[in-house]
């Protein structure tokens, strides 16, 4: 007969399992592991969904905004200094200060993004480009301003350049920016609504629990007593702090994905829409500056406004996005700017069609001077909607971050707690076989 002292490791190790103590010590180290998994899995998730969800509401939302801001603030400020080009001599003294306004916010929303668009090479460089060219563009402006206001003509020719400027290097710039902050919040919220992460940690909650019914239900067999208080605790405990992880990711998920749906996502429609209604202020002006003389501008102005008409297009989709949130009036107000504005654009076209140059220009002053022009309105409303969704969305981004509170530490504390009282239980039984 060979001795137990011949026997390898490996065969002795066999022979222990089949035994009480042995099969006690395989649950004692399942259940250990089983609940450290869960505790690092739920650690992981839930600090990588607060760390998405604050991202999200303190820092790449935030950019987004600013990146949207300075695009329409740019787009408002030529469409504004091009309609006042139109009027010759002194312009408008609300007209000037619109256009300083605009230059005001799009600097100050160049500044903050200089300061904190630092994680991509992307959006550096498109912040080096606009804060070199953008004091040549102003300075294209007040030459041209200068020339206009001694009826020189070749201010129309400054003007021109400063607006294929923008156009051509400010704006694409601009729009590089807005692209990678809004890649960078989309990556946030996937981070944070993570449908795999939730499916991980739902699995290894059942597993925890599953191995601490099952160490329960064991010695229970084996000893012929009811309930070990330890493991009973350490169940409990594994199981409140996994309805508690699981009830604060999905309430988190819930409320991100909110913040996206009601909150950035119609930002990024709205401020689209009132960039584009910029665009056609200017292409309209820039037209009835060149008299006919160049057709590009009034080719965009014709593709701009096939992009905000029609049933799926951008302004039916802010309006749609008005009565979901439950202002209709603004809504109302959004789709009948809109319709005067074309109408109004429509006049012109035909005194331009007929010849009548002067008219169109007398016309297009008169009808825009006024702050509660057609394209005035429009833009107010794209502002005031763009503000009401940003409160919603820093509302439900709150919400999110606040459904996580507590777990970062309770996690790591309930679950090492757990292991330790399920280690003591099974210890206990194992101890009354020595």
């Amino acid at each position: 007969m060979t001795s137990i002292t011949n026997k390898s490791p490996r065969a002795r190790l066999a022979e222990w399992l089949r035994t009480t103590p042995g099969v006690l010590g395989l649950i004692s180290v399942l259940v250990v592991v089983g609940a450290l998994c869960f505790g690092v899995a739920a650690t992981l998730t839930e600090g990588s969904r607060e760390q998405a969800a604050h991202a999200v509401r303190t820092e790449t939302e935030p950019l987004l905004v600013d990146a949207a801001i300075l695009y329409a603030a740019l787009s408002d400020a030529n469409g504004t200094v091009t309609t006042t080009f139109l009027t010759g001599g002194l312009e408008p003294p609300a007209r000037r200060a619109r256009y300083l306004v605009d230059l005001r916010d799009a600097g100050a929303a160049l500044e903050r993004l200089t300061v904190r668009a630092g994680g991509s090479a992307k959006a550096l460089s498109a912040v080096g480009v606009i804060a070199a060219k953008l004091p040549v563009y102003s300075g294209l402006v007040e030459a041209a301003r200068a020339d206009n206001r001694q009826g020189f003509p070749v201010g129309a020719a400054y003007l021109r350049q400063a607006s294929e400027l923008l156009g051509a290097t400010i704006l694409p710039a601009a729009r590089d920016l807005y692209e990678a902050e809004a890649t960078r919040l989309n990556d946030g919220y996937g981070t944070g609504t993570s449908a795999i992460t939730l499916i991980v940690l739902v699995a290894l909650a059942a597993l925890a629990v599953a191995l601490l019914v099952v160490a329960q239900r064991h010695l229970t067999h084996v000893s012929r007593r009811v309930f070990n208080l330890p493991v009973l605790a350490a169940t409990a405990l594994v199981l409140i702090l996994s309805i508690w992880a699981l009830l604060g990711v999905a309430s988190e998920q819930n409320a991100l994905a909110k913040a996206q749906r009601d909150g950035s996502d119609p930002v990024e429609i709205l401020s689209a829409t009132r960039i584009l209604v910029s665009r056609a202020q200017s292409d309209e002006s820039l037209t009835l500056v060149a008299r006919g003389g160049d057709e590009r501008d009034r080719v965009d102005f014709d593709v701009v406004t096939s992009t905000l008409a029609g049933r799926d297009g951008l302004i039916a989709q802010a309006a749609a996005l008005a009565r979901r949130s439950g202002a209709g009036s603004s809504a109302d107000e959004l789709t009948s700017a809109f319709a005067a504005y074309r109408a109004r654009h429509a006049q012109i076209a035909a005194f331009q069609r007929d010849g009548r140059a002067i008219d169109a220009i007398a016309f297009a002053v008169r009808t825009g001077a006024s702050p509660s022009s057609p394209a005035d309105r429009l833009n107010a409303n794209l502002i005031a909607q763009t503000d009401a969704a940003q409160g919603r969305f820093a509302r439900a981004a709150a919400d999110a971050t606040s459904s996580l509170s507590g777990l970062s530490l309770a996690i790591p504390a309930l679950t090492v707690l757990a292991a330790v009282l399920a280690l003591v239980g099974l210890r206990q039984r194992i101890n009354e076989y020595r």
